[in-house]
């Protein structure tokens, strides 16, 4: 059986063939509260006041619950980081280029595994019953969009939803966004959906907004039900804080 670190340098492989050229890191002395990430022209990222776990599940593309043993300490020590590639790169190549800077900088190893955790099963509150926000459509936009203005209706805000022509997948994200957790499509629901969806969160807290979970209730005819849920995770089995560039 092949060792952890083995698998996790055999996993890294595909990130390490295309890695930035440039790439400055320094941890940031900002007593700002937020940070971000911001993706260039050409293939090249920036970021201010960046937790070393957020740069985790960016370059991963995951979601905060599916990264497992990062330190204490990448929760608030942040990264100032600009980092440009040799040659012009895509957006799907940003995030590999990513993964070698934490794998070379950061010193990381890691695996990816299958885990059981808390999760949520969505399921429909009545049979054969939707709620009314949640309606057959009978345009597919992804398929469509370019041809049909309907598709580019609405869109997806801190504390709105609203699509055309979409399949229940794209609601599923959205939910699985707010509750911080793995969500399980129980629904049985299939084709594609106009949904407008409103609700009240941290980021945009409203007296007037149901929480999330009654919002899917009410307004989508659908429930969250507590449930363990296997779910891809990555591990991390090893990372430091980086030295001076």
């Amino acid at each position: 059986m092949k060792s952890l670190a083995v698998v996790a340098l055999l996993l890294a492989a595909p990130a390490a063939q295309m890695a930035f050229e440039v790439a400055s890191v320094k941890e940031s002395k900002s007593l700002d509260a937020g940070g971000g990430m911001r993706l260039l022209p050409g293939g090249g990222i920036v970021t201010q006041h960046m937790p070393a776990r957020n740069l985790l599940t960016i370059a991963f593309q995951i979601q905060g619950y599916q990264l497992i043993g990062a330190p204490d300490w990448t929760r608030n020590t942040t990264y100032d980081i600009s980092a440009k590639p040799a040659a012009a790169a895509t957006r799907d190549q940003i995030f590999p280029m990513v993964q070698a800077l934490l794998l070379d900088r950061f010193k990381l190893s890691f695996h990816r595994e299958k885990r059981q955790v808390d999760g949520y099963a969505l399921v429909r509150v009545r049979a054969g019953e939707l709620g009314p926000s949640l309606r057959p459509s009978a345009l597919d936009c992804e398929q469509v969009s370019a041809t049909t203005s309907r598709c580019r209706e609405g869109g997806i805000s801190a504390n709105t939803m609203k699509a055309v022509g979409v399949p229940l997948w794209s609601v599923l994200q959205v939910v699985i966004g707010q509750v911080g957790a793995p969500v399980s499509d129980e629904t049985q629901l299939t084709g594609t959906y106009d949904v407008e969806l409103r609700w009240s969160n941290d980021v945009a807290p409203s007296d007037d907004l149901q929480s999330i979970f009654t919002a899917v209730k009410e307004q989508l005819g659908l429930r969250l039900e507590k449930r363990r849920v296997m779910t891809d995770v990555v591990v991390v089995d090893h990372i430091e804080r980086p030295g001076p560039d």
